[in-house]
């Protein structure tokens, strides 16, 4: 459909609904929100299970364990975005390219699941030998190496399933890859709880293993299925060279960017062990671990259903109004969840952990910031890699995961574990300018005056819900989406000359 009733920077024209008909291609807000309402039931799985699991583990390990077992986590976390060597989201970009093609996909499945499980055996049968040192450079004790064993155990797994979800991603099979999410989900849950109950530590650890053989086995069928609905068939070449390069190709970029991410988170929370000691570290798990769930969220829904679509847009004029769209969207479902996250942080806190851990209420407005300045940076960057423009993404995340390292680490003697979510948010300050920057200058992308006025709004909101006693912030969760909704029916600037000739009257 050719954008006739549009401006040259891809804004609608005109005062008619922006679900309507002239904007079927876009990110109409009925239709992303449905999408992202499906997807997200895949993050209320994973919310259910981190309440349970949270409680759970709260209440069997405490603050000192919990940090422990988070250690192992997040060093599994960064172990798991360098085996895939960075077959993540390159491999969406290309089956979304590719998506109508049954040939083309089977060779990059084929070739990117191999290349993934050779590296996660890789992987997992060099860190066994040496399990007992990590895990004292990790938690100050060698005792936990049989629960870094576990953990290990997974990887092949793991990496194979990894790579499924994003071939599912690149499909844009949002329906099949929430229900894989929710059953992986909720039947690791189904061993999580015993397991810690009856062994602790390792019995959680324990889980991350069983979830790993879940997981492979939910997704491959799947993707198994996604093939019958469009009546393809395993079969012809599942190896390829020349893919394999390509998919390593986007897959370097993933990989250096993937490995700064969780080796800033890594080394903030080492840090925070070594100079505050593992139970500070466990009160920076809850702060953390809230900012993930809605974070995962946010995550999940741009890489399923925004990237494949501007992965595949070739039009610079839809492309533009695309990102704004996707803006709109993330503006009108992020700031409220946001706003309740930080107004009711005390009652979460609770609700996830228990009374040892409310200290850690009073940083979560801080992380929230940081995820803010997130949200806006990545509804820009997103565009910079599925155009391919893949040094420049890579600038920005480097940028980001330095930046917190460096914060943290000046910070952390006079502020205390504050300084974690005070670098956090300073470092992703960053985001907003470098990819706004980089997506305007390549893509000659502007952010148009309703958005912009829908992001400081935002913000402002933000520090409303930190500033005002909970829970009474939750009043102004609902202005953004207000008016967004309000603005259906013209633009922004319209809407506030309306209202100011009504007041004047």
């Amino acid at each position: 459909m050719t954008p006739s009733n549009r401006t040259s920077n891809g804004t609608a024209i005109g005062h008619g609904s922006v679900d309507g008909p002239d904007d079927s291609w876009r990110f109409g807000l009925v239709q992303f929100t449905r999408s992202a309402g499906i997807l997200s039931v895949s993050s209320i799985a994973g919310l259910v299970r981190a309440v349970v699991s949270a409680k759970i583990l709260a209440v069997a390990l405490g603050p000192e364990q919990v940090g422990v077992l988070s250690q192992l986590l997040n060093f599994s976390a960064l172990l798991l975005t360098i085996l895939p060597l960075g077959l993540t989201t390159g491999v969406a970009k290309m089956i979304a390219e590719a998506s109508r093609d049954n040939v083309r996909v089977n060779v990059i499945v084929g070739s990117s699941t191999l290349i993934a499980v050779a590296s996660g055996l890789v992987g997992a049968a060099l860190i066994a030998p040496i399990a007992p040192e990590i895990s004292a450079y990790l938690t100050g004790s060698e005792r936990y190496a049989f629960a870094l064993l576990l953990v290990v155990a997974s990887f092949p797994l793991s990496t194979a399933s990894g790579v499924l979800s994003y071939v599912l991603q690149g499909l844009a099979d949002v329906r099949r890859l929430t229900v894989a999410n929710v059953a992986t989900a909720l039947l690791t849950l189904v061993f999580l709880v015993p397991a810690t109950l009856l062994y602790g530590l390792n019995g959680a650890a324990a889980s991350v293993l069983v979830g790993g053989v879940l997981q492979a086995v939910i997704f491959t069928a799947a993707l198994w299925r996604a093939y019958g609905t469009r009546q393809w068939r395993i079969r012809g070449q599942l190896l390829s060279a020349v893919t394999s390069r390509e998919l390593l190709g986007y897959g370097a970029v993933m990989l250096v960017g993937g490995i700064g991410i969780y080796a800033s988170v890594l080394a903030v929370r080492t840090l925070a062990v070594h100079q505050l000691g593992a139970a500070a570290n466990g009160l920076y798990q809850v702060v953390y671990g809230l900012s993930n769930q809605y974070i995962t969220v946010f995550m999940t829904w741009m890489g399923a259903y925004v990237f494949p679509r501007i992965a595949a847009e070739t039009d610079n004029q839809r492309l533009r109004s695309l990102i704004n769209s996707a803006l709109r969207a993330n503006l009108f479902l992020m700031v409220p969840a946001m706003v309740a996250i930080i107004s009711l942080r005390v009652v979460l806190v609770h609700i996830f952990y228990s009374s040892s851990f409310i200290k850690a209420a009073d940083y979560v407005p801080v992380q929230a910031f940081g995820d803010y300045a997130r949200v806006l940076g990545w509804s820009f960057g997103v565009s910079l890699f599925a155009q391919g423009y893949k040094g420049g993404h890579l600038v920005a995340v480097l940028a980001q995961a330095t930046a917190w390292v460096v914060l943290t680490g000046l910070t952390l003697p006079w502020l205390g574990l504050s300084a974690l979510s005070f670098g956090y948010a300073l470092s992703y300050v960053t985001w907003p300018v470098l990819m706004y920057g980089m997506a305007s200058r390549w893509l000659d992308y502007r952010v148009d005056f309703d958005q912009a006025i829908s992001a400081a709004l935002g913000l402002a909101c933000l520090l409303a819900a930190a500033l005002i006693p909970q829970p009474l912030g939750l009043l102004v969760a609902p202005v953004v989406p207000l008016l967004v909704y309000l603005r259906r029916g013209g633009s922004i600037t319209a809407l506030l000359g309306s209202t100011m000739t009504v007041l004047r009257r």
